[in-house]
């Protein structure tokens, strides 16, 4: 059978980043063959999502076992088909960031269909709503703020226990993100073309994965101020629990992203970090920069695809191992890059197990981590 096909192992959690595609999209095995989907993208070449065609391929088909769909923020490239992973999964919840409740964020869903040309990630949410809607007046979102947890599976019944709690965004910068709502909503006689996505992004939900004692780190877009109370310094400041082993670098691994003290603090020594890239433009992430800072902090850097960053020099006979490993891959057609990470929760001595899809690669180190 095809690696790219064969499903989890019952007791296994499975963190599976996708991108660039039309965005980014990050996929959870929760146990059992449950799934929690984070975030949205498309095939460069196909409308479905990345994560319908992903667990398609592993053989669901009806996709009732999608527990939990997440929108870390409204951002076009987070959010892509997001719609109708929620119009496909009837039993799934729907999480969102706390500032999408607001009067100022529902009033940009209200005007986005008058004033904004082109499908955007405003009206994409407006659809995830209409969707919920549907199905009665008793659900609605679960609305993630700091320390908020958003998802808790007892180990009752099932092989492993899941928490998945949000922790971005903090009071102030959830004030932050209502200002930046407040001063992109078009206003009377000044009809507004399209949203200009604002920066730094202080509405992105960061989310902390423990399960069956493995943990993983979801930086999703939040951005590094500097400021207390703001970004990864909130963040920074109210997490208490143990080191993660896997990250999702946020923001595609820009500079802006990055809090050296979230490698020291919140990640175990070495961990497996997993970078999307992003192009649009001329704004194209990692730059070669970017790659070489991370790959400096360990020496299990991932890219999901190459990105607008030159690849590293590496060993001459590593260059032709890599060369020979990627003829042999099985490229699907229109699908973005895929890192695979699938961790036994049963074996408390098992060791992640990371598979590389659709030209996904990992990044040779520029100098030894520190």
């Amino acid at each position: 059978m095809n690696e790219a096909a064969v499903p989890p192992k019952p007791d296994e959690l499975e963190v599976s980043i996708f991108g660039p595609g039309r965005g980014e999209c990050v996929v959870v095995h929760l146990g059992g063959n449950e799934w929690c989907v984070i975030d949205s993208c498309l095939g460069r070449e196909v409308r479905e999502p990345v994560a319908i065609s992903y667990l398609k391929r592993l053989g669901n088909t009806d996709h009732s076992n999608i527990r939990l769909v997440v929108a870390t923020h409204w951002h076009d490239d987070h959010i892509a088909g997001l719609a109708s992973i929620i119009a496909l999964s009837p039993k799934a919840e729907f999480c969102c960031s706390s500032a999408i409740r607001s009067d100022e964020f529902l009033t940009l869903v209200a005007t986005a269909p008058e004033t904004i040309s082109g499908h955007s990630g405003v009206d994409e949410l407006a659809a995830i709503l209409s969707h919920l809607q549907a199905r009665g007046d008793e659900v609605v979102p679960i609305f993630g703020i700091k320390d908020r947890t958003i998802l808790n599976l007892p180990v009752t019944g099932r092989f492993f226990p899941v928490t998945l709690t949000a922790l971005s965004p903090s009071d102030l910068t959830f004030l932050l993100a209502l200002k930046q709502i407040a001063s992109i909503i078009p206003k009377e006689d000044e009809p507004q073309r399209r949203i200009i996505k604002p920066t730094p992004n202080h509405a992105s939900l960061v989310l902390s994965l423990e399960a069956g004692g493995r943990r993983a780190l979801l930086g999703a877009d939040l951005e590094h101020t500097g400021s207390r109370g703001e970004g990864w310094t909130a963040v920074l400041n109210a997490h208490h629990a143990p080191p993660a082993k896997i990250f999702k670098v946020p923001h595609h691994g820009s500079s802006g992203a990055d809090y050296p003290d979230v490698w020291t603090k919140m990640l175990e020594s070495d961990p497996i970090a997993v970078v999307t890239p992003f192009a649009l433009g001329r704004v194209k992430l990692p730059k070669t920069s970017d790659l070489e800072r991370l790959s400096a902090r360990t020496r299990s850097l991932y890219c999901t695809a190459q990105g607008s960053g030159k690849s590293l020099r590496r060993d001459p006979a590593v260059e032709r191992e890599q060369k020979l490993k990627l003829s042999n891959l099985r490229v699907l057609e229109g699908q973005p890059g895929q890192v695979r990470i699938r961790w036994s929760t049963s074996d408390p001595t098992a060791l992640p197990e990371i598979k590389l899809f659709n030209g996904a690669y990992k990044v040779p180190n520029s100098t030894p981590p520190h």
